[in-house]
């Protein structure tokens, strides 16, 4: 074998393994939370500071009046945000919509490509929840492996005109533990829907939202692949959807 071609096996071995590292060199660690410890100021004030910022960040997917946008701040993996400028519909019909994607109902869901269920609701619940855990396992054939992306969401009506939902992950509830045989936990950031009523009775809606799949998949990977062509194209199809449901209705 001539230097050459030896050198140049070297060179691309040594390129294949700096990949492989890069890919796969291991998850970020994040600190674990309790329901109770979650500050419920903080989780809305934080995520609203989040999406005025993200205001300036530039449109990456639109389609009309939906438009998404994405960033590496402030978290080390991909937020997403997606905005429909004027949805056609009332404020309360636009908060039952994203209250049955969010909660559902105490039965667990079930779709081919996951099922849910509501983990956890205070006791003393009357009609809706304000605040409720809910579990969504996305399945993923082999060589992939499941996701359990279990999260808390905490409903806030500052005024008659806006409905915000904040929400981000637990890995316990009241102290306890639960486990999802067969899946690694994703981590979901501090995230936030937000839902105004304009002057013209039509809705603007606003989703910030940062996923961190975890396993053992590297920040490289995570941003490159799963989050920016993913779950950015995810995010937007969410919002087209929701959009030509009511536009449907009309």
């Amino acid at each position: 074998m001539g230097n050459t071609k030896t050198t140049s096996l070297i060179i691309g071995g040594v390129i294949v393994i700096g990949l492989l590292f890069l890919s796969f060199g291991g998850g970020i660690e994040y600190q674990d939370h309790d329901t109770r410890d979650i500050e419920r100021a903080a989780l809305f004030g934080n995520t609203q500071s989040l999406l005025e910022e993200s205001e300036a960040w530039p449109v990456e997917l639109s389609d009309g009046t939906v438009e998404v946008k994405s960033s590496l701040e402030p978290h080390p993996v991909r937020t997403v945000r997606y905005e429909i400028t004027e949805l056609d519909a009332t404020l309360e019909e636009a908060i039952d919509y994203v209250r049955d994607h969010t909660y559902g109902g105490l039965e667990r869901r079930v779709t081919a490509e996951k099922y849910e269920d509501t983990l956890w609701q205070p006791e003393d619940t009357v009609g809706h929840p304000t605040e409720w855990v809910r579990r969504s396992v996305h399945i993923s054939p082999p060589p992939g492996g499941n996701r359990d992306c279990t999260v808390l969401y905490v409903e806030n009506r500052p005024d008659p005109k806006t409905w915000m939902l904040g929400f981000q992950s637990v890995e316990t509830i009241e102290g306890n533990e639960f486990v999802e045989e067969d899946a690694v936990r994703c981590m979901v950031m501090p995230s936030l829907y937000k839902l105004t009523e304009l002057p013209s009775g039509k809705i603007h809606v606003r989703k910030i939202e940062t996923v961190d799949p975890r396993g053992a998949l590297s920040p490289l990977l995570n941003n490159l692949i799963i989050s920016k062509i993913f779950f950015r194209n995810y995010m937007f199809e969410q919002a087209k959807e929701m959009r030509d449901t009511f536009e449907g209705e009309g």
